[in-house]
């Protein structure tokens, strides 16, 4: 997976075909680079409100960086593929799959989108504004967002799978062709319902899990248990995955066996403990899943081409 964190419009990933401004709308349509994909995105902004149409598929797996200076409200209407996304500060990850939609506050934090190669994603995604936000009295939905961020320890968002409702919204959005100050009222209007019909919803419905979570949460149980180095078949069994199909696709997504993620992990734990801690050497092999601390001198020394003992020697001199 590729690492890089970079933005869709300053990278030359997606190239302007044309711009125009009509009654305050300005709207511009993009291509995808046929070196990175194909497909494109139609943008609107106007008065608060920015509204981007995306369809393509990536070649690569890449991390967009998306940064709002203000506290913004984020609609994401995935109506095809599946992305995960990252805030500021939040060591955790969120995975959007189809026909789910996502309402969440930004906070003005920074915010990484990872779109996966060869996935056709279809997507509406509404930004509002302060502006906006103010004018259509949206303030106490950001304070409900908030709260239940601090109730239940996530990250600032509501998630909930398509309603007949959303799904008539979005294909009404799509198909429209309006233009001026038609346009405008169009889309103010539609993003006003779909922000009122996932309001009318009091809790949060999330469809059952995908696989690409299965493979999220097997990196979340590797990395929360390194002490007890799981086994593929344990791994999948707590995913309710077929092991043949867990070690398939998590080597598709990420690039990395479980093993090899497994290994690295605990070998980057160990040198995190060598070099700031004054445990000694048997504590810190079990700590990270090895029994026997000859097992685990000989795998760190095959891993990082010295011992234990000469990692923190070497490390304290520094």
């Amino acid at each position: 997976m590729a690492n890089k964190k970079i933005n869709l419009l300053f990278n030359g990933i997606l190239q302007e075909q044309y711009h125009s401004s009509n009654c305050g709308i300005l709207s511009r349509k993009y291509s995808v680079n046929p070196l990175y994909g194909n497909g494109s995105a139609i943008t609107y902004s106007f008065d608060g409100l920015y509204i981007e149409y995306l369809n393509t598929t990536f070649h690569d797996d890449f991390v967009f960086n998306e940064q709002s200076s203000t506290n913004t409200l984020e609609l994401s209407l995935l109506l095809s593929g599946e992305k995960t996304m990252e805030c500021e500060n939040m060591n955790m990850e969120i995975v959007q799959q189809e026909q789910e939609c996502f309402l969440f506050s930004s906070d003005g934090k920074s915010i990484n989108t990872t779109y996966f190669r060869d996935t056709l994603i279809k997507e509406i995604k509404i930004r509002m504004y302060y502006e906006f936000i103010k004018k259509h009295q949206l303030i106490d939905l950001i304070t409900h967002i908030q709260q239940f961020h601090l109730r239940e320890k996530e990250c600032n968002f509501f998630a909930t799978s398509f309603s007949s409702k959303t799904d008539e919204i979005a294909s009404e959005i799509l198909s429209d062709t309006r233009s001026g100050i038609l346009k405008r009222l169009f889309l103010e209007g539609k993003t006003l319902e779909l922000v009122s019909t996932l309001k009318q919803k009091n809790a949060i419905g999330r469809s059952p899990q995908s696989l690409i979570k299965k493979l999220y949460d097997v990196k979340k149980i590797i990395l929360s248990n390194l002490n007890e180095p799981f086994s593929v078949k344990e791994l999948a069994k707590k995913v309710l995955l077929n092991d043949t199909v867990l070690k398939k696709e998590y080597k598709r997504v990420f690039n990395t066996t479980i093993s090899e993620y497994s290994l690295q992990v605990r070998m980057d734990k160990a040198k995190e403990l060598l070099s700031h801690t004054n445990k000694p050497i048997y504590e810190i092999s079990d700590m990270v899943g090895y029994k026997n601390p000859t097992h685990f001198s000989a795998a760190f020394k095959k891993h990082s081409k010295q011992t234990p003992k000469q990692f923190r020697s070497l490390s304290f001199k520094i």
